[in-house]
């Protein structure tokens, strides 16, 4: 059996922590979709904003969302593909269809 590195363990306790929220998950399965600026994550979330922006930063900070500017607007988009794969298999276990 092949010995899992202490260090890969304690990346992944981290990763999923930046993930483990309400709003955290609730932004990255509509980014599922596809990039949204912050006022479509508003409305898709109805959160209010300055809640929004402090989860949307911490993500951001952690690597799991990134931004591209569009004009006027910055949207999000999820950072590495593979945490879109790990939003589907939640959503798999806990919204099956």
């Amino acid at each position: 059996m092949n010995q899992i590195a202490k260090e890969d363990v304690l990346a992944a306790s981290e990763g999923l922590k930046a993930i483990a929220h309400e709003i955290r998950l609730t932004v990255l399965c509509h980014l599922l979709q596809g990039p949204m600026t912050v006022s479509e994550l508003l409305k898709a979330t109805e959160t209010e904003q300055t809640n929004l922006s402090k989860h949307l930063s911490k993500m951001r900070m952690l690597g799991v969302v990134e931004t591209e500017k569009q004009g006027n607007f910055v949207q999000y988009r999820i950072a590495n593909p593979d945490w879109g794969e790990v939003i589907n298999a939640l959503k798999k276990i806990y919204c099956p269809d």
